[in-house]
């Protein structure tokens, strides 16, 4: 129910009203001692990608998948993998019984001339810094995420791994890859994986 988010976890645009995930997010912490959620990515380029999550709470299991695009969200297009994420937990969120009423304000595309009922300057000013050209900006936990899956998707040692990052990047550790070196080593991988796929039929 919307009355269950505080005021600070909804946004209307266009006279409607849609929590942010920040929202669903209390209210999942709020109702479960326990509470586990995963996130990995099923497919990424520099201009889309998917995002697979688990959420897991004391009712079960629950999935959601989010994408991004940088056409389609043209003012997050540097950050299109963390909202790709947002979203898909957003949606598990909402499948966990999470305002699984409403449609997320993450996933609202707003297209041009839409504006928000509330003044929204300050926002606007937020996700300009977001655009501001990310140099040796750290991997995010998602990509390192798909880089590990990928590699163990086709069966590639930790040795391996490290020499293939070593060979493209110039840095042994995962913890030193930037954005750009991580999009760069899941394309390869991809690639491999693609590889694979074709020679096993």
């Amino acid at each position: 129910m919307l009355n269950n988010f505080k005021n600070e976890e909804l946004v209307k645009v266009q006279g409607k009203t849609y929590p942010v995930v920040g929202g669903r997010l209390r209210l999942a912490h709020d109702e479960n001692k326990l509470l586990s959620i995963e996130t990995s990515v099923l497919y990424y380029n520099d201009d889309s990608t998917v995002v697979h999550a688990h959420v897991k709470t004391e009712k079960g299991t629950f999935a959601g998948l989010g994408n991004a695009s940088a056409k389609r969200d043209r003012i997050l297009a540097n950050a299109i993998l963390e909202l790709a994420e947002t979203r898909a937990i957003a949606r598990a969120l909402r499948f966990a019984g999470y305002g699984v009423e409403f449609t997320g304000y993450e996933e609202v595309t707003e297209p041009k001339g839409m504006t928000s009922d509330d003044d929204r300057k300050d926002e606007i000013k937020d996700i300009r810094e977001l655009k501001q050209p990310e140099v040796n900006v750290n991997a995010t936990k998602a990509q390192l995420n798909a880089i590990f899956s990928l590699a163990q998707s086709i069966n590639m040692t930790n040795d391996e791994l490290r020499k293939t990052m070593q060979d493209l990047t110039g840095k042994s550790y995962s913890k030193d890859l930037s954005k750009k070196d991580a999009s760069e080593i899941i394309n390869l991988l991809k690639q491999k994986e693609d590889s694979e796929k074709k020679e096993a039929h």
